[in-house]
């Protein structure tokens, strides 16, 4: 009964044994297969890990030093998380970043030190864009109503139903540049490293094959003690039989 309940559950899981085995070599000697050098940049592993791609990065339509992923801004090889969400888009005047969503207008100040939040302002009505009147920031609702800026960085209601309305408007940019924004955000992509740590230990494939890895793990310990019992036991069996056998005599 032991010795087929062995042969049973070895045949179960020798294709787990052999995947452990080969990601166990590699990373035991990670510098030799180049894990720390090699990177992934496939979109599907991007997705997988919840990482950003190259369609996800907005620069301005008529300027790409400042790009956009997320809630994040990258200016001046610098990126500044905003922890704002669904940012509809931003522009940029003197030091000053404008950025807007469905109702919050943030501002980031930025100097030759650092760049900070500024001042951030909430609407009880819905935002629209952003842009320029005059060469002021404005900002438009989402009924065309149009609200410049002031001095104080508080935004007023214009009455004017002819006014100069130019919207800031983000694309896409080139996918060399896409790779070098999500570079200041993410790196150059999935480390090879970390990729083989997570199939070995079986956090690629999900919490179902995590727990079919963890009873794996009590499995081949069986396998080593009923191994060990099933090859020792004719030869102890046969050693007290022997002794046996001979204080007869």
């Amino acid at each position: 009964m032991l010795k087929r309940l062995h042969k049973i559950i070895g045949l179960s899981i020798g294709v787990i044994v052999v995947h452990l085995a080969i990601t166990g070599i590699l990373l035991m000697y990670p510098y030799s297969f180049r894990l720390t050098e090699t990177y992934f940049t496939n979109d599907y592993l991007y997705y997988l890990y919840d990482m950003h791609t190259p369609s996800d990065v907005r620069v301005l339509e008529d300027s790409e030093a400042i790009g956009l992923i997320g809630s994040k801004i990258i200016v001046s090889d610098s990126v500044i998380e905003t922890n704002l969400e669904n940012i509809i888009s931003f522009l940029k005047k003197d030091n000053h970043i404008f950025l807007v969503n469905s109702n919050t207008v943030l501002v980031i100040e930025e100097n030759d030190f650092e760049a900070r939040v500024y001042k951030s302002k909430k609407f009880e009505f819905s935002l629209y864009s952003i842009g320029f009147s005059n060469y002021q920031v404005a900002i438009e609702d989402v009924d065309n109503n149009i609200f410049i800026m002031d001095q104080n960085f508080d935004f007023i209601k214009s009455n004017d139903n002819t006014i100069d309305y130019v919207e800031s408007q983000l694309v896409t940019p080139s996918l060399e540049l896409s790779q070098y924004f999500l570079n200041q955000v993410q790196g150059p992509g999935i480390q090879a490293l970390r990729f083989v740590a997570d199939l070995h230990n079986g956090r690629f494939f999900g919490p179902i094959v995590m727990m079919i890895f963890f009873i794996s793990s009590f499995l081949i310990i069986f396998l080593a003690i009923s191994g060990f019992y099933i090859t020792i036991r004719p030869k102890v069996k046969r050693y007290f039989y022997k002794k046996k056998n001979s204080s007869k005599f």
